[in-house]
């Protein structure tokens, strides 16, 4: 007689990632990508860049400028649409890909949208908020998005150096990226 195993729900259980460019995301387009393609880049991620943001103009034009001054010198800037504010993301991939990229001429990496509210956080977003804890941010900023464009700065390690509001604007965060870019 042989031996019966039960897996259990522990079993599948990976361990929490220690690092951003450990994540495996899918790009707007659909395509498996490991964010270990960005170690050692210095790095804004932005949630929510989306169509339906209510911020999208004046955050998109300066990202894209932030974007092309500053990836030479080795910084990044990477796109996470988000479907959590109130059904307001409602728009396909290929749509707001297209949208961004006609409307704004963004050209810096865009991925699949993203829970960042509720029971079914993404895991990234979830590696975020953790490791932003430690910023002294107001109580709901990195815990929750209570709307469009939460900004997380991050260095060449991945680690999560600066938390950006909503309402702050990209130009807002020159200082704190070019302290970073000169480190």
């Amino acid at each position: 007689m042989g031996c019966l195993f039960f897996k259990s729900a522990v079993d599948n259980l990976q361990p929490p990632k220690k690092s951003f460019f450990e994540f495996q995301m899918k790009d707007i387009d659909g395509v498996d990508t490991s964010l270990s393609k960005f170690k050692g880049k210095k790095a804004i991620i932005c949630v929510n860049v989306a169509c339906s943001c209510g911020l999208t103009s004046s955050n998109y034009s300066e990202l894209v400028e932030l974007f092309k001054k500053y990836n030479a010198q080795g910084l990044e800037i990477l796109g996470f649409p988000c479907n959590q504010f109130m059904n307001q993301e409602s728009k396909p991939e290929p749509e707001i890909k297209e949208y961004v990229i006609q409307k704004y001429g963004v050209s810096f990496p865009l991925f699949q949208k993203i829970e960042v509210n509720g029971p079914n956080t993404h895991e990234l977003y979830q590696y975020l908020r953790l490791n932003s804890n430690n910023l002294r941010v107001s109580e709901t900023s990195a815990r929750q998005v209570p709307w469009n464009f939460g900004k997380f700065l991050l260095d060449g390690q991945g680690n999560v150096v600066a938390f950006f509001q909503p309402t702050q604007k990209p130009n807002e965060m020159i200082a704190q990226i070019e302290k970073l870019l000169s480190q």
